[in-house]
């Protein structure tokens, strides 16, 4: 496998957690819905919802970057994780990255702006979870 580049731009970033999101709709509808059907119809309270919404979130990126090094908006876009030591990408690795690229959401994506700076072009997620994101 030929790499072309470690540096993935922020842009090319946040075209695939687009992509992502779109998938994310439906596993959000799926969990959902099987919510309302356990129990009976009936809508659960708003604060179970957000923590079912937030554990299938998690669970679709941690499935797909342990198994595979990619979500398939990052495989259209040709950009895989991979972890900074050589080994796989674990667990610890996965929710740390995660949490912190929710806080990047929470500030509109401007803490991406420090792959400009940065002279590996890692991000904040990248340098906390010790991952990064390259081109295959």
């Amino acid at each position: 496998m030929k790499l072309k580049s470690h540096k993935v731009s922020p842009i090319k970033r946040i075209a695939a957690t687009i992509y992502d999101l779109f998938l994310l709709l439906g596993v959000w509808f799926l969990v959902g819905s099987v919510g309302l059907w356990l129990n009976n119809g009936e809508v659960l309270n708003p604060w179970l919802g957000l923590f079912m919404v937030f554990i299938s979130t998690w669970s679709f990126y941690a499935y797909f970057w342990i198994h595979g090094n990619k979500t398939l908006g990052m495989a259209v876009w040709k950009i895989e994780i991979y972890s900074i030591d050589g080994k796989n990408v674990t667990i610890q690795q996965v929710s740390i990255r995660f949490i912190v690229n929710l806080l990047i959401v929470f500030f509109a994506g401007l803490p991406l702006l420090q792959i400009y700076f940065s002279k590996d072009g890692a991000s904040i997620s990248d340098h906390l979870s010790k991952t990064n994101l390259r081109y295959i």
